[in-house]
């Protein structure tokens, strides 16, 4: 037992879902312990359990991201310096965006996963709530209250707000000095506490797993193995061939040491199906594993966790013509570009809203003249599948933090491809 924690994090993890996806076929009402034990008494304590990692994690989330964009602007030291990192990330998330939606669209064309179901009688579509107006936009990104939106965890409006006081700092000089060493003292000591944190994430990972498949069970996976698979597909091109080649032919850089550096995060990613839950392991691991600097890894991660949805644009697309297939409704040219350009705006959108993704679906399905009632048919696995976009959501944040951090000369090429980093970057 103590050989196994002494195993690299993101294999016990990766142990503790395996165990968990047995575990919950198990407490199912046809699984093989049923009668046994109380499967839906299991079932609710696993989620408990897993639920208060998750609490656990989002715990640090807000403080994490609010001291760590503060403090990550006051070192930059240069406001058009600061001007030009956020233009190269934009020049990176948006490209990649479309790029991650058109991919979405070829797949779901090709392998047609709606082509040959039935759509179920009497479908009814959940609840929807209506997109944001204008007015909701531009409120996530300005905060009337900033306490409020740090209560609330507001993430976008957290942002602007940590941006605006590190310019604040910026300006007010030496008088604002013992702001800036508490706002980089507080950076370093929530990371810390991540890193205690995650020695719990495989029991956190292991009671999720298992409270997903005792939800879901083989029937919902089997009905959408097609939908299901096509996602994952597009997930794995997307996560692993596209960024993978970024990182090798754009940056130059060897690939095993970024997919090996991002493990842990991967696999949190995975379990909790929340980009900014993982939020502060993504951090963690671009400053110990990757050689990202501190403030950078704060600056690019945290907007891309608000604004980076490659994985979302992507599974939009593909419900969309999911949906489209099943209903019988041919798409043309113009339709596909606009479920494109609709997809990626969407999942910008949708990050600042829990949520999001089943917000803006159907305004997406509107385009393709979708009915909405898809919602229904796809709730039943869209965890499994949210598991995986996740997980691309992560890789994007990290590889732009990657290469803007190469570009401007903060990431340690050495510590990178060794994933060992120089003490002074821990300090």
């Amino acid at each position: 037992m103590t050989a196994f924690f002494q195993k690299p994090l993101w294999l016990r993890i990766l142990v503790a879902m395996v165990l968990g996806v047995i575990l919950g076929f198990g407490i199912r009402p046809e699984g093989y312990l049923n009668g046994l034990i109380d499967g839906e008494a299991w079932s609710a304590a696993l989620k408990l359990l897993g639920d208060a990692f998750i609490r656990l994690i989002r715990m640090l989330s807000v403080p994490l991201i609010f001291v760590s964009v503060a403090a990550a602007v006051v070192s930059i030291g240069d406001l058009s310096r600061l001007g030009k990192s956020g233009a190269r990330i934009a020049a990176l998330y948006i490209p990649s965006g479309l790029l991650a939606a058109c991919l979405g669209v070829g797949l779901a064309m090709l392998l047609q996963p709606g082509a040959g179901i039935e759509a179920p009688a009497g479908l009814s579509a959940p609840p929807v709530k209506p997109p944001p107006t204008g007015a909701d936009i531009l409120a996530m990104f300005i905060p009337a209250n900033p306490v409020k939106a740090l209560a609330e965890g507001d993430m976008l409006s957290v942002i602007v707000f940590a941006i605006l006081l590190g310019v604040g700092v910026l300006g007010a000089r030496e008088a604002a000095k013992p702001v800036a060493d508490v706002l980089d003292g507080a950076a370093h000591a929530l990371t810390k506490l991540v890193t205690y944190i995650m020695e719990l994430a495989p029991v956190g990972a292991f009671a999720l797993m298992a409270w997903a498949v005792a939800l879901m069970g083989a029937d919902a996976l089997v009905k959408l193995a097609a939908l299901i698979g096509t996602v994952y597909l597009g997930c794995f091109i997307y996560g692993f061939v596209v960024y993978g080649s970024f990182i090798k032919f754009v940056l130059g850089l060897p690939l095993l040491p970024f997919f090996k550096g991002m493990s842990e995060a991967m696999a949190v990613a995975y379990s909790t199906s929340s980009s900014n839950a993982t939020l502060p392991v993504t951090m963690r691991c671009m400053i110990e594993k990757l050689g990202i600097s501190r403030r950078m890894s704060a600056f690019v991660s945290s907007m891309g966790a608000t604004v980076n949805m490659d994985g979302t644009a992507m599974y939009i697309c593909i419900v969309t013509i999911f949906g489209a297939q099943l209903f019988g409704i041919p798409l043309d040219g113009g339709q596909l570009v606009g479920i494109v350009i609709a997809a990626s705006l969407g999942a910008i959108g949708a990050a600042g809203i829990p949520g999001g993704s089943i917000v803006f679906i159907p305004l997406v399905l509107g385009i393709a003249g979708v009915p909405v009632e898809v919602i229904a048919i796809i709730l039943g696995a869209d965890r499994i599948m949210d598991m995986m976009r996740t997980v691309v959501n992560v890789l994007g944040d990290s590889a732009a933090a990657v290469a803007v951090a190469k570009w401007e000369g903060e990431l340690d090429v050495e510590a990178y491809k060794g994933n060992q980093i120089r003490e002074e970057r821990l300090v």
